[in-house]
């Protein structure tokens, strides 16, 4: 069995992985920038990433390969995985590309809509055979602690869901991932996304807490200081929001109301194996990704879907509106939405034939 495998994305999500992986046994080629990889001179003075926290590997593990070079992070490699934020996958659809052949399968953790970006970028560059899916969420609740430190706060989901673009693939990406991590097939692209539980969380999150953010700045933590009654309210009505809206396109609910979760992570005396968690920072700014990213692709993807089933969505569309006035950015004309990613069609199954 090939247990080659190549992350791009030096950040987080990509180290995490990297350790993760190495410690299951894979032989993994980390790649990114010179700009992206400054904790490439760290790993290599320490002998490793050193993971730490709750996902059941711990230590300093070395990947195989630490690498700025994206061809020969590619070549002989049948599974990619794309961990960046959603800001560069337009830059990664680009080198990625090029580079590109037949059989391989490169799998974005977090998807946020970028397969569209990568199916665009094939096609420009006349590519067939080439696979390209999303994960629903990240793979890892994690941060960057120090150069070439990381820390997981929870384990891997039991299984996780992804779907390919278009859909048709889904069966494929499975296949060529399906011995790296546990998958189970979304219907398709949109489902996978807007499953995701930052799309309801972030923006809401970070709006009811705009004045703490701007206070406390780097040392804000969501889950320590942003937590309460009036935002679980709010946060259930955003759930129920998203997920009438999935059900009126055909498509599943993957998870409960978050409410017990938060509960418990809010009585700080139980569930100690939540800790790490619980001490999560961010968002730090308005222009944290818990905004940016998840406000610019899942809430405004999710108002855009709600527009098409013609399912009221108040609340979330008031959030979104909210946040793009602090950041004076207009999400549903500049995010990822049905219209932006030229996906046409008056009904459901229309849509669903182009993905």
């Amino acid at each position: 069995m090939d247990r080659r495998i190549t992350i791009l994305g030096a950040g987080s999500t990509g180290m995490t992985t990297a350790a993760w992986l190495e410690a299951e046994g894979w032989e993994v080629t980390l790649c990114d920038t010179p700009e992206q990889s400054e904790d490439f001179e760290a790993i290599r003075r320490q002998g490793g990433i050193l993971l730490r926290g709750g996902c059941g590997r711990t230590g300093c593990l070395m990947p195989h390969r630490l690498t700025n070079d994206f061809q020969a992070a590619l070549e002989g490699t049948q599974r990619v995985l794309v961990c960046t934020s959603a800001q560069r996958h337009q830059e990664m659809a680009q080198r990625i590309a090029p580079l590109a052949v037949s059989g391989q399968a490169f799998l974005l953790s977090p998807g946020n809509f970028g397969s569209f970006l990568f199916r665009k970028a094939l096609k420009a560059a006349d590519k067939t055979g080439v696979l390209v899916g999303e994960l629903s969420g990240n793979l890892w609740a994690c941060r960057r602690t120090a150069p070439g430190e990381v820390l997981s706060a929870t384990p891997l989901k039991g299984e996780l869901k992804a779907a390919a673009l278009p859909s048709r693939d889904t069966s494929s990406l499975l296949e060529a991932f399906g011995e790296v991590f546990s998958l189970a097939a979304a219907s398709n692209v949109l489902e996978a996304a807007l499953n995701s539980p930052n799309v309801v969380s972030h923006v809401g999150g970070a709006v009811l807490n705009a004045q703490g953010i701007e206070q406390k700045g780097p040392r804000f933590a969501f889950f320590q200081d942003g937590l309460g009654e009036t935002v679980l309210r709010c946060l259930h009505i955003l759930e129920q929001e998203r997920n009438d809206v999935l059900q009126a396109a055909g498509l599943a609910v993957y998870n409960p109301f978050s409410e017990g979760h938060m509960r418990m992570l809010m009585d700080r005396n139980s569930h100690p194996e939540m800790d790490y968690f619980r001490n999560l920072d961010g968002p730090s700014s308005f222009s944290h990704r818990y905004v940016s990213e998840d406000a610019a692709c899942g809430v405004a993807m999710l108002v855009s879907l709600a527009r098409r089933c013609q399912v009221p969505v108040p609340l979330t569309q008031a959030f979104l509106a909210v946040a793009g006035a602090i950041n004076g950015t207009d999400y549903l004309s500049q995010g990822r939405t049905l219209e932006n990613l030229g996906l046409t069609g008056s009904t459901i199954p229309q849509l669903y034939k182009q993905i």
